[in-house]
C-alpha cells in the first residue's frame, strides 16, 4: 500500500494526463470505421460524413486559436478536468445520437475539449514529471498523440466487428476509461496546479499574421505542407472507409479499417522516432512525396481492388504523416518573426486546419453528385499534381536556402 501511494504521489499526475491525452486523441479517430455503418443506418449522403468529421476539426482549431493559453489563467487542473468532462459529454451524446445533428454536436464538444487539453497537457506533463524533464514529457506527449490517433480506428473497428450495438459500445469503452482517468487526475490534483506565480489575464482574441517579406516563401511552403498533411490525412480518416466495403475485399466489416490504420500508425511512429534530425526542407520533401504516393496508390488500389496496393497506400500515408507535419511546422517556426511568433504560428495552424475541413467538405459535396469513388479519384488527381510541385519546390529550397 505504501509503495502504491508513493508511486501515485510521484507519477499520478503525469500518468493521468498521459492517459487522458491517449483517450482524447483515440476518440478523435474512433468513429473512422463506424462511418460506413452510420451511412447505411441513417441513409445519409457522403457530404454528411464530411460535416460530421470536420465539425471536430473546426472545434479543435477554434479552441486552439482562442483558448490555447486558458490554463495559464485558470490553472492546469481545472482545464484538464473540464477537458475530461467534455470528452465524457461528447461520448454520451455519441452513444445516444439518432441523427447527423446530434453527432455533429458531440464531435464538436469532443473537439473543444481536445483543443483546450492540447496546450494544457503539454505544459502539465512537463510540470508533473517527477524529474521535471520537459524534453521527455514532450516526447511522451507527441508519441501519445500519434499512437492513440492510430489506435482509435483499431479500437472502434474491433468492437464494432462484434455487431453488438456497434454505434454505442466503442464509445462506452472509452467512457469507462475516461471515468477512471478522471478519478486518477482528481487524486493527483496537487501535481497539476501550475503555473506558479501570478496568473495571466484571459484573452480569447485570435492573432494571426504573416512574417516579414523575406521569410514568407519558406513560411508559406510550411503552411502548404500543413494544409496537405491534414487534407490527405482527413480524407483517409473520413471518406475512404466508406469506399472499402465496395472493393470486395477478402475480409469485411469495421475491423478492416482498423487493421488498415495499424499500418499507418506503425509507419508514422517509426518515422517520428528515427527521422527527426533531417534538414527541414529535405524532411518536408520526403513528407510531400510520400503523401503524393499515398493518394496515387489509393486511386490504383480502389481501381484494381487490390488489398496489397491499399496497404501500401496506408504505409505511404503514415510515412507522409510522420515527416509532413513535423517538418512543415519546423519550417514555419524557423521562419516566424521573433516578435510575433504566436501570431505567425496561428496562421500556420489556420492553414493546416483549413486543409482538414475545406477539401473534405468539397469531396463530400462532389460525391453527392458524381459518386464517392469518382470524387476521391478527382481529389487524388489534383492532390498528386500539387504535391509534386510542392516536393520539387521544397527540394529546390533545400539546395538553395539552408537553415539550421
Amino acid at each position: 500500500m505504501t509503495v502504491g501511494m508513493e508511486l501515485l504521489k510521484r507519477w499520478g499526475g503525469f500518468v493521468g494526463v498521459t492517459v487522458l491525452v491517449c483517450l482524447c486523441f483515440a476518440t478523435s479517430s474512433l468513429p473512422t470505421p463506424l462511418y460506413p455503418i452510420y451511412e447505411r443506418a441513417w441513409q445519409i449522403p457522403p457530404s454528411s460524413l464530411s460535416y460530421i468529421f470536420t465539425s471536430y476539426m473546426v472545434a479543435v482549431f477554434a479552441t486552439l486559436l482562442c483558448f490555447g493559453r486558458v490554463s495559464d489563467t485558470f490553472g492546469r487542473f481545472k482545464v484538464i478536468v473540464a477537458s475530461v468532462l467534455m470528452l465524457m459529454l461528447g461520448l454520451g451524446l455519441s452513444m445516444v445520437a439518432q441523427g447527423v445533428g446530434t453527432l455533429i454536436l458531440a464531435r464538436a464538444i469532443i473537439g473543444f475539449g481536445n483543443g483546450i487539453l492540447a496546450t494544457a497537457a503539454a505544459l502539465a506533463m512537463g510540470e508533473a514529471h517527477p524529474q521535471q524533464d520537459r524534453r521527455k514529457a514532450a516526447v511522451v506527449t507527441s508519441s501519445a498523440i500519434t499512437v492513440s490517433f492510430g489506435a482509435g480506428p483499431v479500437i472502434g473497428g474491433v468492437i464494432a466487428q462484434w455487431n453488438v450495438y456497434p454505434l454505442v459500445l466503442p464509445y462506452v469503452f472509452i467512457l469507462v476509461f475516461a471515468v477512471l482517468t478522471l478519478l486518477l487526475i482528481i487524486a493527483s490534483r496537487h501535481q497539476l496546479q501550475g503555473p506558479a506565480g501570478a496568473r495571466a489575464p484571459l484573452s480569447i482574441v485570435p492573432k494571426m499574421a504573416l512574417p516579414v517579406v523575406g521569410n514568407r516563401p519558406p513560411f508559406l511552403l510550411g503552411c502548404a505542407g500543413g494544409f496537405f498533411t491534414f487534407g490527405v490525412g482527413c480524407l483517409f480518416a473520413s471518406l475512404v472507409p466508406s469506399v472499402l466495403p465496395e472493393l470486395n475485399l477478402p475480409w469485411q466489416g469495421p475491423i478492416v479499417v482498423g487493421v488498415a490504420f495499424i499500418f499507418m500508425a506503425i509507419a508514422s511512429t517509426l518515422v517520428q522516432i528515427t527521422q527527426t534530425q533531417l534538414p527541414p526542407f529535405k524532411g518536408l520533401t520526403f513528407g510531400m512525396s510520400a503523401f503524393g504516393l499515398s493518394v496515387v496508390f489509393l486511386a490504383v488500389g480502389m481501381y484494381t481492388h487490390s488489398v496489397v496496393v491499399l496497404i501500401v497506400a496506408m504505409i505511404c500515408f503514415g510515412i507522409g504523416q510522420g515527416f509532413g507535419f513535423l517538418y512543415a511546422s519546423m519550417i514555419a517556426g524557423l521562419h516566424a518573426d521573433e516578435h510575433r511568433r504566436a501570431a505567425n504560428m496561428s496562421t500556420f495552424f489556420l492553414s493546416a486546419y483549413t486543409g482538414a475541413t475545406v477539401p473534405i467538405i468539397g469531396v463530400g459535396i462532389l460525391a453527392d453528385h458524381v459518386g464517392l469513388s469518382t470524387a476521391i479519384y478527382t481529389f487524388c488527381f489534383i492532390t498528386t499534381a500539387v504535391l509534386g510541385c510542392l516536393s520539387a519546390y521544397s527540394a529546390w529550397m533545400h539546395r538553395h536556402r539552408k537553415i539550421a
